[in-house]
């Protein structure tokens, strides 16, 4: 069988150091799989690889999306999975570097396929949901699709906006071609699994210094920059689905509007970032079964395995 790499773990755990190390070892190439990193215009506080770093080895799926464009677990894949072959072709290693479960999960134990939604529908659904506020768009829902909402939290809005665009799209419930069986997008490839699992308080620390060092050093003009983009005519705030995933984000706006303090504005980040990092960990702990860990609790472990470790 072929052979790649995935290379995941929660936030700020040195992912991109990692992968690069062994992609110059062993004449890898890097695919994101990130799905907060795919975004144009936001790659600081994304905390997307290094120019210096991308101008050393190819690096894929960077910084190559629109904030204000629509994007799918199944995009995703259909990306990837042909950017691995091509570099699989060419006699190099495909390592594939990102903390999204979703992406991964779907790149090894594959996806179902639902049918594209329009941007009539996709626009009805936003504007009703505006219109009538989020209970009433969840009780139109149970109406519609009670298959779908008996399965959903009434809070998670994207899953129920996207529940309701099937059905009005397809006029059945998402539910029945999330049954179907997956499509498995690459099994040719037997992928390697590492696990980068940092002890949980060097971690908070060090999500915490990144922080600091993203809003001091462009986050803040980054956001600065597309603000503009992020409020339409009636000057309401738009939600470009790029926007929203990025941590950070909203919290430099509200700075930037004069709605909290900086300091303020890093504290409510950091707390995200480490609650996401937990998250993170649960999730590979529990649903990667078939991988290799990695622990460390200093820089100085960590680096230490980034010279010495061999595939």
């Amino acid at each position: 069988m072929k052979k790649a790499i995935i290379i995941c773990g929660p936030t700020a755990s040195g992912k991109s150091d990692f992968a690069h190390s062994l992609a110059k070892k062993y004449k890898g190439e890097i695919v994101n799989i990130d799905s907060r990193q795919i975004y144009k215009r936001i790659p600081i506080i994304t905390a997307s690889p290094a120019m210096d770093l991308q101008k050393e080895l190819p690096y894929h799926l960077y910084n190559f999306l629109g904030v204000d464009q629509e994007f799918s677990v199944v995009k995703y894949i259909k990306l990837a999975a042909t950017k691995i072959k091509e570099i699989s072709t060419k006699g190099n290693i495909p390592i594939i570097v990102g903390g999204t479960g979703l992406y991964i999960n779907a790149l090894l134990f594959g996806y179902n396929e639902i049918p594209s939604i329009s941007s009539d529908i996709r626009e009805y659904v936003r504007k009703l949901y505006t219109k009538i506020g989020a209970v009433d768009f969840f009780d139109s829902l149970k109406i519609l699709d009670p298959l779908s909402a008996s399965k959903l939290n009434p809070n998670d809005t994207q899953r129920i906006l996207r529940a309701f665009e099937v059905f009005k799209q397809t006029g059945k419930s998402i539910v029945s071609f999330q049954e179907n069986q997956n499509v498995i997008p690459m099994p040719e490839f037997n992928f390697k699994i590492i696990f980068l699992y940092p002890e949980r308080n060097f971690l908070y620390r060090i999500c915490n210094e990144r922080l600091e060092k993203m809003f001091n050093n462009g986050a803040i003009e980054e956001v600065f920059e597309i603000k503009k983009d992020l409020t339409n005519e009636s000057g309401n705030r738009r939600k470009f689905p790029g926007i929203k995933k990025a941590l950070g984000i909203e919290e430099i706006i509200s700075y930037l509007d004069n709605e909290i303090s900086l300091a303020k504005a890093i504290e409510l980040t950091q707390n995200k970032t480490r609650q996401y990092a937990k998250r993170q960990i649960t999730w590979f702990k529990n649903q990667i079964t078939d991988k290799i860990v990695l622990e460390y609790s200093t820089i100085q472990e960590f680096e230490k395995l980034i010279s010495s470790y061999n595939i």
